[in-house]
């Protein structure tokens, strides 16, 4: 993976792409709120969020490259 970019190979994402009709390929130039499981010091739920958009690149395969203003927390949307 790269500094902004983060596999796509993965089952979920692809299972998230299929549900939009989309596979990774066709993917490629879209952009995403991209989203990942994470929690409070609590336990409670509290997703990292990116926004960013599908790319491929030769070494590291497809990626969602992460938006220069980086990540946040679900809990931080208003």
């Amino acid at each position: 993976m790269t500094t902004h970019g983060f596999s796509l190979e993965r089952n979920g994402s692809m299972k998230d792409l299929a549900n939009l009709e989309l596979t990774l390929v066709s993917a490629v130039g879209l952009r995403f709120t991209f989203v990942m499981d994470d929690g409070d010091d609590d336990g409670t739920p509290d997703d990292i969020m990116f926004n960013g958009v599908v790319i491929h690149d030769p070494e590291w395969g497809y990626l969602a490259l992460m938006d220069e203003d980086g990540t946040y927390h679900r809990s931080e949307l208003s």
